[in-house]
């Protein structure tokens, strides 16, 4: 079968539906041990019950990303993060035992208390640092970040455009406030948020250039960058080029480093930061010339029923390098983490197949 074709559930490997079966366990990707690909298994948990003011979905995609790798391990790469992620995540042992951040699939179920969805309505997004998506069905507060997908999306497009990547990409876009014809560049424009500023930059009306490995120039020129560099053998501060524009996805660019290529208003917007960022930022945020920020992106329903009407439009396109059964969800893990995927891996919670 070939990778990039989807999956087809048939009727002696699809999953049970709750309401048919009534059944009171469900399939999901659990582990207990923080650490590599080997601690993962997959488990029958009981299906979780909706209160007054929750949904619960039945998850028809999910998007295995680096929140799970880092979710799973314990660790992450951002400094400042380091202590508020383990106690969030667990000290020793994991607080939340089903990966599991970026999905979409249908209401099941509702609360009494809930308004803004009914049976049957198909949502995306993502669970924060609830996780859990990795299964069959999971339970979210109506206020979580999620939003209705529009019909012209499939499930496995709303998943892998990543609600926590998209509307992060969104966020530093419309932070940005680029303007037609800005000059932007993305560093690491090949990654989960890299791809979607990239083209919501380009929809703007920008000039995009993108830094990435060689291997995902011709991704990256795709999604219609109008330069691609490879950061191994180029550094783009030496160019000579100046943009208005710089978002920071794949490191921690230094103000020292990339100030000079910056215009005379230009700013530079990291996902991830050191302290000596924020200093940075704050002796240049709001003061008419050249801007460091540190951007934090909180969830946002609003900003998702964006992505998803470009989506539905045309306008952001997801890029998916392979899906997987339920079954081999594990396999899924270990191939992201030998990090040779120019695209998402999809796992699909209510197709269990054993070939």
């Amino acid at each position: 079968m070939n990778s990039l074709e989807p999956i087809k559930p048939e009727s002696d490997t699809a999953m049970p539906n709750v309401t048919d079966t009534k059944m009171k366990t469900m399939k999901a990707l659990y582990y207990e041990n923080f650490g590599g690909p080997e601690v993962l298994q997959i488990r029958d948990v009981p299906i979780p019950e909706p209160k007054d003011n929750e949904v619960l979905i039945k998850v028809e995609a999910s998007h295995y990303s680096n929140g799970d790798a880092i979710a799973r391990t314990g660790k992450t790469p951002w400094p400042l993060m380091q202590i508020p992620a383990k106690i969030l995540m667990g000290i020793f042992k994991p607080k939340n035992r089903i990966l599991g951040g970026e999905f979409s699939g249908t209401v099941e179920q509702v609360g009494q208390g809930v308004s803004k969805y009914k049976l049957g309505d198909r949502v995306f997004g993502f669970t924060d640092m609830q996780f859990g998506a990795h299964a069959e069905f999971v339970c979210l507060p109506e206020t979580a970040p999620i939003t209705h997908c529009p019909g012209e999306v499939s499930f496995e497009d709303a998943a892998a455009i990543g609600g926590s990547n998209a509307q992060t990409a969104l966020h530093f876009v419309q932070t940005a406030n680029i303007q037609p014809g800005d000059h932007v560049l993305i560093n690491g424009a090949s990654g989960g948020i890299g791809r979607v500023a990239l083209q919501l930059a380009k929809h703007k009306g920008a000039t995009v250039v993108g830094t990435c490995s060689a291997q995902n120039k011709e991704l990256v020129l795709a999604l219609g960058a109008d330069e691609a560099i490879d950061y191994r053998t180029t550094d783009f501060t030496q160019q000579g080029k100046k943009y208005d524009v710089i978002i920071d996805c794949a490191g921690f660019l230094s103000w020292r480093k990339v100030e000079p290529v910056l215009t005379a208003k230009g700013k530079h917007l990291l996902a991830m930061f050191y302290i000596s960022h924020l200093l940075k930022q704050r002796q240049t945020k709001g003061k008419g010339g050249k801007q460091q920020l540190c951007v934090l992106a909180p969830g946002s329903a609003e900003k998702l029923q964006m992505i998803g009407t470009l989506l539905a439009s045309g306008g952001l396109k997801p890029v998916i390098s392979k899906r997987f059964p339920m079954n081999k969800a594990i396999e899924a893990a270990a191939l992201y983490d030998t990090n040779t995927q120019a695209g998402c891996i999809i796992l699909l919670p209510q197709v269990w197949n054993e070939k």
